[in-house]
């Protein structure tokens, strides 16, 4: 039937629409409620035409039917006039617009079809490591350009054979407009089966293998001579290493404990490495993770993983051994030097990993951009985000209102790029700690690349104080206006942009918690435990409360050497000196600056947490960062409350002196380590809470943000939120964002485009 050309309506969708198969599910559905049209993909999202002036049932089936990856921001709909009759509905070319408004879709890992096909023999897609479709697969790794189409991906040198070229343009097929589609006969390709891959881990080999977003090392978690070599290759001593097993029940029959929760996160599209309670029995190598109660494991995601557990399980028939328990656990760790940037170019792989693996394993797939596996783990009811990368990355929020452009440059450690455009702040994956050379140079290509993406054009950049990151530096050197804001500042904003994005009904004014092991002050104090008053109508922040300042000499030395903090202790609270402290190399001269009252002063809770381990003879040099609180953290059992020493000084600051006499009391005089951990924990907590609340009151406040890494402890964050639970007051905790510095750059942007809104853009100069 020829429809009325004046019957019609044009619907724009924006959000995750485009590479998640969302053009088929709308093919099927307008064929299904027998609608005529057409649906392509454009730089603004979705462009869809029904015949119908009515879309609010469209709308309405269309919620209701969305493929698994798709995520709809917004609808906008308007009356459309055909220039020519239609008879049916169409999957069109794509076109070029406004792009800043699409979303790109993060990798997913394998789905179930896609699985099902992989081992069953009559596929073609059988043992095939680069099976995809709608529903799976790489995005953002291979992704060149917006709209999402084959052209625009690292697929584009891969033409489709007939096959695939039919199933392709079939609208039955899963695979239907699929741009990753292909085949063992047109699509991508190891240089090594991977069959003798599994064979050489067997054998105690390393291997260098390429995937999704860069290469990794891969090994065997259970043979101990490969862990020792693997650490000497990466400079890694001690730092934990992620491992990977092939389903959840693996896990929980032999390595470690895992909650409904915890299974959650580990069998999400998003596939992260969560951070599990190790299982007391476990049968793997101490140095794993060593002198540490947990371990980062992840679960096979891509093609190529479960083809490994395929090989090591000795090729099983059918398809329950992919549910069933099996002993077989691998090493997966990233293919770099510790401290570098992942490494994804097939060359510099060549240069880099002889030395450190016995064999690299790549394929002719180019990798758009490089990608870290994500770590997550849960505290109590919390999900935290520990590191924001595969899966999860990139990252967009959504305002009501149109953003200025302004590019947040984050901070030094844990570094990410954030972009406002439209009414969208990007944020970038993890990418690093800019202190090596090719750190930075990934940094400079994560910029370019989301300026090329997105044609942005910074009208203003928000960087750190500290005269010293090089993305103050980076900043400056752009010739662009830049506003600087303060490190927690920026921790507290980017807990009120989330929130903000969300629709959440945020008070006038808001007070921030704010945690952490280190930020540049106003005056160039070194900070770390704030409380901070913001006001939405001036955009003013204002420090109200501060933890007591510790002396900590040596600066970021301090934090490497916690010995250091906890000869400060001892003399600031007049404790005896143990005995370890005192053998350290040079304790006597920083002795002697210490009983001066001269050295330098710190009120971060992280060197706190750092000092105590030290004091309590846990440990006194750090390994890798917060080696020490992991270590203190590990050995938490059952947190303890002293209620007699849970005070606030005269100032409404934490009575932090009296508590560390106590755990001293407990931990050194008594020797009693387990017991003084715990009520470390328990009352410093509570102390907290006590310090929270106490301002909150006084400045009839009632809602607290939460931020800064040592926010990560699930410990501390767990009853801290226990202890709100049923309270008046609100606590704000960022249910994507980390808390850690990755949320750094957001926290700017998001400052930033309120700035330039409040003062116009006038006030913007060089």
């Amino acid at each position: 039937m020829i429809v009325n050309q004046n019957l019609a309506t044009r619907l724009i969708i924006n959000g995750l629409v485009q590479g998640v198969g969302f053009r088929p599910s709308v093919y099927h559905l307008a064929n299904r409620l027998g609608l005529k049209g057409w649906i392509k993909n454009t730089g603004n999202g979705v462009e869809i035409v029904i015949s119908s002036l009515d879309a609010s049932y469209f709308i309405r089936e269309l919620s209701n039917s969305l493929p698994p990856l798709a995520i709809i921001d917004s609808i906008s709909c308007e009356e459309y006039h055909l220039s020519t009759a239609i008879t049916d509905f169409h999957i069109l070319d794509s076109i070029a617009g406004n792009i800043s408004q699409t979303r790109i879709a993060p990798d997913c890992k394998i789905c179930s079809d896609c699985l099902i096909e992989l081992f069953n023999p009559e596929s073609r897609y059988y043992l095939y490591p680069f099976i995809s479709c709608t529903n799976c697969g790489p995005r953002y790794t291979i992704i060149k350009n917006l709209p999402y189409d084959r052209i625009n991906t690292s697929y584009k040198d891969f033409e489709l054979c007939r096959n695939c070229n039919d199933d392709y343009n079939n609208p039955a097929n899963r695979r239907y407009h699929a741009e990753t589609s292909c085949c063992k006969v047109c699509g991508p390709s190891y240089n090594m089966e991977l069959e003798k891959v599994a064979n050489y881990i067997q054998d105690g080999k390393i291997i260098a293998l390429k995937g999704s977003g860069g290469y990794v090392l891969v090994g065997d978690a259970k043979n101990c001579e490969v862990i020792p070599r693997l650490r000497t290759a990466k400079k890694r001593a001690k730092k934990p290493l992620a491992v990977m097993a092939l389903n959840t029940a693996s896990i929980r029959y032999n390595y470690a404990e895992v909650n409904a929760q915890e299974a959650t996160l580990l069998e999400t599209n998003t596939s992260p490495i969560v951070i599990l309670k190790r299982k007391k029995q476990s049968s793997l190598p101490a140095n794993i993770a060593p002198e540490l109660d947990t371990l980062g494991i992840m679960l096979a995601h891509s093609p190529a993983y479960y083809l490994l557990f395929y090989y090591l399980l000795e090729k099983p028939s059918g398809y329950e051994w992919l549910e069933k328990p099996n002993d077989k656990l691998l090493i997966v760790t990233s293919a770099n030097l510790s401290g570098e940037a992942i490494i994804a170019d097939d060359m510099l792989a060549e240069e880099a990993l002889p030395g450190i693996a016995d064999y690299i394993i790549s394929h002719n797939r180019e990798i758009t951009v490089p990608v870290d596996d994500s770590v997550m783990r849960m505290a109590g009811k919390h999900k935290i985000t520990l590191r924001h990368a595969r899966g999860l990355t990139p990252l967009n929020y959504s305002f009501n209102y149109e953003l200025p452009q302004v590019l947040g440059v984050g901070a030094s450690l844990k570094a990410t790029l954030s972009f406002s455009k439209d009414n969208k702040i990007h944020i970038s994956q993890y990418i690093g700690d800019l202190k090596q050379l090719p750190v930075i140079n990934y940094y400079q290509k994560i910029y370019q690349y989301y300026c090329q993406l997105y044609t942005i054009k910074p009208e203003l950049i928000v960087c750190d104080l500290h005269p010293d990151f090089y993305t103050s530096q980076f900043a400056i050197e752009s010739g662009l206006p830049v506003l600087k804001l303060q490190h927690h500042n920026a921790h507290f904003a980017a807990v009120l942009g989330e929130f903000e994005s969300y629709g959440y009904l945020l008070e006038q004014r808001i007070l921030g918690c704010i945690l952490d092991g280190y930020g540049y002050g106003n005056n160039g104090e070194a900070l770390g435990g704030e409380l901070i008053e913001f006001d939405f109508k001036t955009l003013k922040f204002k420090t109200i409360s501060q933890l007591p300042e510790l002396m900590s000499i040596g600066g970021d030395l301090a934090e490497k050497e916690p010995w250091r903090l906890a000869l400060a202790m001892c003399v600031q609270y007049d404790l005896p000196i143990p005995e370890y402290l005192l053998k350290q190399p040079n304790a006597n001269i920083i002795l002697e600056i210490l009983k001066d009252g001269n050295a330098p002063k710190t009120t971060a809770m992280g060197r706190i947490f750092s000092g105590v381990a030290a004091l309590l003879g846990v440990i006194t040099i750090n390994d890798y960062e917060a080696n020490a609180a992991m270590l203190l953290e590990s050995m938490v059992s059952m947190p303890e409350t002293d209620f007699d020493i849970v005070r606030l000084t005269a100032d409404g600051k934490p009575d932090i002196a009296t508590l560390i006499r106590k755990v001293y009391t407990i931990g050194v005089t008594e020797n009693n380590r387990p017991k003084a951990i715990n009520l470390f924990y328990g009352s410093l907590t509570t102390l907290l809470d006590k310090w929270i609340v106490y301002h909150a009151s006084l400045h009839r406040i009632n809602q607290i943000a939460l931020s800064g890494g040592c926010w990560q402890s699930p410990y501390l964050l767990s009853m801290i939120s226990d202890k709100f639970q049923h309270s008046t007051l609100e606590l704000l905790i960022p249910k994507d964002l980390p808390l850690n510095d990755e949320c750094i750059s957001f926290g700017q942007a998001w400052y930033g485009t309120k700035y330039t809104l409040l003062n116009g853009k006038d006030s913007l100069c060089v």
